[in-house]
């Protein structure tokens, strides 16, 4: 296939995608529940609205599955998405409220978790994050990591867009799209099924690692040096350094989060110190 018919393929894909995939417009009403009073953002499977509920009056997130995509196994994740956000119990975790069909489409609904996304604080308000700060919000963020994961559920996309800072509280962690759930081996001898769940578990302990490498680059002067590994460009302790590399996997990768936050709190109990 020629350049110019992938560019035609392309343009036609693009075309019946804003041809089937129906957004729904401010003050809208879906399945006569749920007023929409913003679009909250599009992703590649699924659509998120702020949304009033008409029955409680309490605002909730309103998701809706892409038509386009509608995939047998797009539509099973979004099922279980569903299903694991209901067998969740977590303060900062967004509470399942509902899942329907309305127009022959798959939406759920979910308590709204007010704050600001990490990614905004990051590149938005430009705030910095010290050495110190980026751990205590890490070590905030395992303790709920710590309560997905003692549900046998791993959240598979622990991203700044999905960790919400709220006010004088904990922070929060959304979208579970991309969730999984292992299966809870009662035969702790069965090698497969904790191989399996050791690399579920290592997804997000990655997720981690990365994250906390967002935060720490807040606080780094991009004018000094460039192009460089962020082994050279940051200069950390070195138990914040070799907690990097372990979630990273440069090194010996961690078995499981007790691990991690046992690092952690020495991480910053040495920082600490160093102050005094």
């Amino acid at each position: 296939m020629g350049g110019g018919q992938v560019i035609i393929l392309k343009f036609f894909k693009r075309l019946f995608r804003l041809c089937i995939d129906r957004h729904y417009k401010r003050h809208a009403v879906i399945r006569h529940s749920y007023r929409v009073q913003s679009l909250l953002g599009v992703g590649s499977y699924g659509t998120t609205y702020l949304c009033k509920d008409l029955t409680t009056n309490r605002i909730c997130v309103v998701k809706q599955m892409t038509k386009s995509k509608r995939k047998k196994v797009i539509q099973e994740q979004f099922k279980q998405e569903t299903t694991l956000l209901a067998q969740l119990n977590e303060t900062n975790i967004p509470t399942l409220y509902d899942s329907f069909i309305f127009e022959n489409t798959l939406f759920i609904a979910m308590e709204y978790m007010e704050g600001i996304n990490l990614e905004d604080v990051l590149f938005l308000k430009k705030q910095r994050f010290s050495e110190k700060e980026s751990l205590l919000l890490i070590h905030e963020l395992m303790q709920i990591l710590a309560s997905i994961h003692s549900s046998g559920i791993v959240h598979g996309d622990i991203r700044i867009p999905n960790v919400i800072l709220q006010d004088a509280s904990k922070p929060a962690i959304i979208d579970f799209g991309l969730a999984k759930q292992w299966k809870s081996a009662s035969d702790q001898s069965d090698p497969k099924a904790n191989e399996t769940k050791l690399a579920l578990l290592r997804e997000d302990f990655y997720d981690l690692g990365d994250l906390l490498l967002f935060l720490l680059y807040s606080n780094y002067d991009s004018g000094i040096k460039k192009g460089r590994p962020w082994t050279e460009e940051l200069t950390l302790h070195p138990k914040t350094s070799h907690l990097l590399k372990r979630l990273l996997r440069m090194e010996k990768p961690y078995w499981n989060i007790t691990e991690i936050m046992e690092d952690v709190t020495q991480a910053i109990a040495q920082l600490h110190s160093n102050k005094h």
